[in-house]
């Protein structure tokens, strides 16, 4: 089922599949920003990343003592969520435990999704309740999918821009150069994703010069920025943890950014898209 959001400046199409944005559009351009999920490329479109951003190394995780086999980047990017509840400007959906859940994770959550559409500022909230006994160790993060070019130009006229001045103290930062990265072919052939920790920016922009989109990232310690070989569109994906990069034996609630929910507690994160 898909629910609208709408005011004078722009429209967005919410689905209860994965709770993902099919369309948000500018009224004044009509320039769709969000990727359709041909999977020619990549059936995703901006899917939630919960309880792992991408996986580990064997594919296998453990969970009170026992072997599960969740899919590259978790459980909710496949769930259909439940309406809560809505208004003029704003989407609550959730996703609650249930048998299949937990066959591929063993604990009882809840995740509440609220969207609210401010202008052509979509503000995104993200509730993650334990309602199990046992402390609950996850990953989160965000898979935002745009079209690049989403004009009749070419993938190449486009760039991202940081809100700050970035460092050089490694190879990917050294590829901003006054505040942008050039977006190219040869870039992920190279990179494939290209990730950051720690930036100082508040901020990215996805832009021509003309249009495109800015995605905050403040609050996140890694921004990834990805695009498959060919695919017209670029993910700029805030996380709080990510998958394994290389072969490792570490229990899954003690990898790099796992966040470990006591029972009864509640996590919070957001993000907003702004059309520029």
């Amino acid at each position: 089922m898909e629910y609208i959001l709408e005011n004078s400046e722009a429209r967005v199409v919410i689905s209860t599949k994965a709770a993902e944005i099919h369309s948000f559009v500018a009224k004044d351009n009509g320039i769709e920003m969000m990727w359709n999920g041909n999977p020619e490329y990549w059936a995703g479109r901006n899917p939630i990343l919960f309880p792992q951003v991408g996986n580990t190394y064997n594919k296998t995780q453990v969970f009170k003592g026992k072997e599960y086999h969740m899919g590259n980047h978790g459980l909710a990017r496949n769930a259909e969520f439940s309406f809560v509840s809505s208004c003029e400007d704003s989407l609550t959906l959730s996703l609650k435990a249930d048998e299949n859940t937990m066959s591929l994770y063993p604990y009882d959550f809840e995740l509440q999704v609220r969207y609210q559409l401010i202008g052509k500022r979509l503000e995104i909230n993200y509730t993650i309740t334990n309602n199990d006994e046992e402390t609950m160790p996850f990953g989160f993060g965000l898979h935002p999918a745009f079209n690049c070019p989403a004009d009749n130009g070419a993938f190449e006229d486009y760039y991202i821009e940081f809100s700050s001045k970035e460092g050089e103290d490694t190879d990917e930062l050294k590829l901003i150069k006054d505040h942008k990265l050039s977006l190219n072919r040869e870039l992920f052939d190279k990179y494939k994703t290209v990730v950051y920790y720690n930036l100082n920016s508040a901020f990215v922009t996805l832009t021509n010069g003309r249009h495109g989109v800015k995605v905050t990232c403040a609050g996140y310690p890694i921004l990834a920025i990805w695009s498959p070989a060919n695919a017209p569109f670029v993910c700029i994906e805030p996380w709080h943890s990510h998958g394994d990069f290389a072969e490792n034996n570490i229990p899954f609630e003690e990898r790099e950014g796992i966040i470990s929910l006591e029972s009864g507690r509640s996590f919070l994160s957001a993000y907003s898209i702004e059309l520029i």
